[in-house]
C-alpha cells in the first residue's frame, strides 16, 4: 500500500495490498479499498463505497455507499449515493469508463462494458446497459437510461414557476 502525505484515512477503513493513495485524499470511514484501486490527488471516498481494480482521477468523490469495480473514472466527477458498476457478466469481468466532469445520479447501475462520457449525467436511478454508452455532455435517465430530451431555451420559461 502506497499513502501520500496529507492524505487522510478515517476510523473503520479496509485496505488491501496493491492500493495507491496519493496526497490531498479524505478515505472513509468504512471504506474498503481492494487490491488495484488507484486514487488520485484530492478524491474523495466516502463511507461504505467499495473500490477494485479502480482509478479514480483528481478530485472525484465518491461519497456514500457505492461499489466501483473494474473502472476507470475521469478527474472531477461526482458518484452519487448507491451507484454500483456491475462488472461481472457470469463469465468474466468486464470495465467501465467514466469520463472527465461526469455526474453519475444516486442509485445508478452501470452495467459494463460501458463508457460515459466527459460531462456527461445519469439521472437518479438510471440503469445504463452494456453498449449503450453514455455520449459525452449527455443526460440519460429511466430503466434501461435513454437520453432526455434537450428543451430549447426559447421553449424554457424563466423566473417563478408560478408567474404566466
Amino acid at each position: 500500500v502506497e499513502i501520500a502525505p496529507g492524505a487522510v484515512i478515517q476510523p473503520f477503513v479496509v485496505i488491501r495490498r496493491g492500493v495507491s493513495i496519493a496526497a490531498r485524499c479524505v478515505v472513509g470511514p468504512f471504506a474498503h479499498l481492494r487490491p488495484g484501486t488507484s486514487l488520485g490527488p484530492g478524491v474523495r471516498v466516502g463511507n461504505f463505497v467499495e473500490t477494485k481494480e479502480a482509478s479514480l482521477g483528481p478530485d472525484s468523490l465518491a461519497l456514500h455507499h457505492a461499489f466501483l469495480g473494474d473502472a476507470t473514472i475521469g478527474s472531477g466527477v461526482n458518484v452519487g449515493a448507491g451507484t454500483v458498476i456491475a462488472n461481472y457478466d457470469g463469465r468474466s469481468k468486464q470495465h467501465t469508463r467514466i469520463g472527465d466532469g461526469a455526474f453519475i445520479g444516486s442509485g445508478t447501475i452501470l452495467v459494463a462494458p460501458v463508457e460515459v462520457g466527459p460531462e456527461a449525467r445519469t439521472g437518479a436511478g438510471a440503469v445504463v446497459t452494456r453498449g449503450r454508452d453514455v455520449p459525452a455532455g449527455e443526460t440519460v435517465a429511466g430503466v434501461p437510461a435513454k437520453p432526455l430530451e434537450r428543451r430549447s431555451a426559447a421553449r424554457r420559461p424563466r423566473g417563478r414557476r408560478d408567474e404566466k
